[in-house]
């Protein structure tokens, strides 16, 4: 953490100077550092660092985005942290970490919330309840103004066996993200969780402290899991969107006429993100098929549906902010597939 605020600091106090040298007009922007973890060279990393492009599009506005990547300003819950005091102005922050912040959040932590790809895409652009929920932390620090539509999560193991129902799991110890809702999510669907952060897992898959993990297809090829493990079944439990998140104190600095285009300017970034996303899960898989690795789709996940309902009964009781939320997402369910 303060690494990070140092590097924060030193990065402010070069922004000073290199301003003060630029013309009139362009020190007059509005310049806003936004952090997230992906890989810098990585596919998705880039399609991040469109942001900074889309922005200067139109120069009238004055505004300008410098992103960091990789994590170099710090873990997402240091970045939340950093954003809610105004020391950082914005950030791409998984939902299950803002779940920490605002428990509502933790409704995209819940398996089979969504459908399918579809449903997911619809709730996600149409809900009313979503889009309450991403404004209704202003004075808590933070503003939510966009979302990247990340993919599904599905089950991998080690072993070549297709994970169609939890006896399949018993007894596996599965890599889970260190939140009571990814273990508890684990554990109604048959596994044994281990938490553990994303960047050990290969060495716990490698030395046996796990069996098996649950992620998207990015993380067979990115994180290398295809040398590995044998199987991945589709189960597509889990969609969970990443969102971006803006200091209260950098949003009430902007007229509402920027505050607008910023919010349109991250539409289009998720629109170009899930027009390239399906392409890369795709290669994704095509290329742990040629390694070795079996793929198993189009299971029944009916099973698994009905394992995971106490959890649904669980977020629905906490209050009727959450049961509004749960319902108004349920309403973009495709006909006959509610």
């Amino acid at each position: 953490m303060k690494k990070a605020v140092l590097f924060i600091v030193v990065l402010s106090m070069v922004a000073v100077v290199f301003t003060g040298c630029k013309k009139k007009e362009a020190a007059e922007a509005k310049v806003f550092r936004l952090s997230h973890g992906q890989a810098q060279d990585s596919e998705i990393g880039a399609t991040i660092a469109y942001i900074h492009d889309l922005v200067q599009k139109d120069k009238t506005q004055g505004l300008d985005i410098e992103v960091y990547a990789s994590g170099v300003l710090g873990t997402e819950r240091e970045n939340i942290e950093m954003v809610k005091t105004g020391f950082l102005d914005m950030a791409k922050i998984s939902a299950n970490s803002l779940g920490q912040f605002d428990d509502r959040f933790t409704i995209f932590s819940l398996p089979y919330l969504f459908t399918g790809q579809e449903h997911y895409y619809e709730a996600l652009a149409k809900s009313e309840e979503i889009k309450k929920l991403f404004d209704d932390n202003n004075s808590e620090g933070f503003v939510a103004i966009g979302y990247y539509a990340n993919g599904s999560r599905s089950f991998y193991l080690k072993e070549n066996i297709a994970v169609t129902s939890p006896t399949v799991l018993r007894g596996k110890k599965i890599r889970s993200m260190s939140n009571t809702a990814s273990m508890n999510m684990i554990e109604a669907m048959g596994g044994s969780p281990v938490p553990m952060n994303a960047d050990e897992t290969y060495t716990a898959l490698q030395q046996g402290v796990v069996d098996g993990a649950e992620n998207t297809e990015l993380a067979l090829t990115v994180n290398k899991h295809n040398e590995i493990c044998k199987s991945y079944t589709y189960t597509e439990h889990q969609y969970t969107p990443d969102i971006y998140i803006i200091s209260t104190k950098a949003w009430n600095n902007l007229s509402k006429g920027q505050q607008n285009y910023l919010k349109d300017a991250f539409v289009t970034l998720n629109a170009n993100f899930t027009k390239e996303y399906n392409r890369m899960m795709a290669e994704a898989i095509e290329q742990s098929e040629k390694v070795g690795m079996t793929i198993y789709r189009n299971i029944d996940k009916s099973v698994f549906i009905q394992a995971v309902q106490p959890l649904h009964k669980t977020f629905i009781e906490k209050g009727d902010k959450y049961k509004v939320l749960y319902e108004d997402i349920q309403k973009y369910a495709p006909k006959g597939n509610k």
